[in-house]
């Protein structure tokens, strides 16, 4: 039996009122994340209604390399810094930008651990409100594939 208590990070605080975003501007924020680019614009706001609205102190892990995914963010203000173990690069995430996208979408832990650098705002989606929307969507699923595959055939990373 392990000594080690599993890590289980703090809930992300509601946004500041000033943070409040529309459906229409979170579909916006999602239309500008890669895998999202060519989903119909009914389908990306059903996408954006699941979304919610967080906020995240300075130094607060969002969290940790190997957890197991249970959101996905897109950056609306701030940054969040990307470490993995055993390595002294750090990839710093900021607005537009998505963190745990990768993790969501393959359903592998998380490759590195996020912090939040400064307070930050960012819209949430968590994997299994994100899952029920694909099972009942295939339009959406076929956009993200479509994309993967434009990725693949021009020898970029997905």
């Amino acid at each position: 039996m392990s000594d080690q208590i599993p890590y289980s990070p703090p809930p992300p605080a509601e946004a500041p009122a000033a943070a409040a975003l529309t459906t229409l501007q979170k579909a916006d924020l999602l239309r500008g994340v890669g895998v999202f680019s060519e989903i119909r614009v009914e389908e990306l706001y059903r996408l954006a209604s699941i979304a919610k609205v967080v906020g995240f102190p300075a130094d607060v892990v969002l969290f940790r390399q190997n957890d197991s995914a249970v959101a996905f963010y897109i950056v609306v203000r701030g940054e969040v810094g990307l470490t993995r173990q055993g390595s002294d690069d750090r990839e710093v995430v900021g607005p537009e930008q998505a963190v745990g996208l990768h993790s969501v979408l393959t359903q592998e832990p998380c490759a590195a651990r996020a912090t939040a650098l400064e307070d930050t705002v960012a819209i949430a989606v968590g994997a299994e409100d994100f899952y029920n929307l694909l099972s009942n969507n295939t339009e959406i699923v076929a956009s993200i594939f479509k994309c993967m595959i434009r990725k693949l055939e021009l020898g970029t990373k997905s």
